[in-house]
């Protein structure tokens, strides 16, 4: 019995140490559902030909702080 309790725990304890190490290596993203979704809007609604993905991708580096060539080409120009 207590060989059976020893393993039991022992696999429980590998299981939760898996489990930390997954959350640690995806951190949560820093920006909200209503942000990326506001900027797909705006991405989507100004250029018409962008794909829902694209635009979900362009977005999710735009929020995170990368700026990458799409972001760029795809941003609104400022009225003069």
């Amino acid at each position: 019995m207590r060989f059976a309790v020893t393993i039991v725990a022992f696999s429980l304890g590998l299981a939760s140490a898996n489990l930390l190490a997954a959350e640690s290596a995806n951190p949560p993203p820093q920006y909200s559902k209503r942000q990326l979704a506001d900027c797909m809007t705006r991405r989507m609604y100004s250029n018409r030909t962008l794909s829902y993905n694209d635009a979900a991708k362009a977005c999710k580096d735009q929020l995170r702080g990368n700026k990458t060539d799409a972001a760029l080409n795809n941003a609104p120009k400022p009225v003069s």
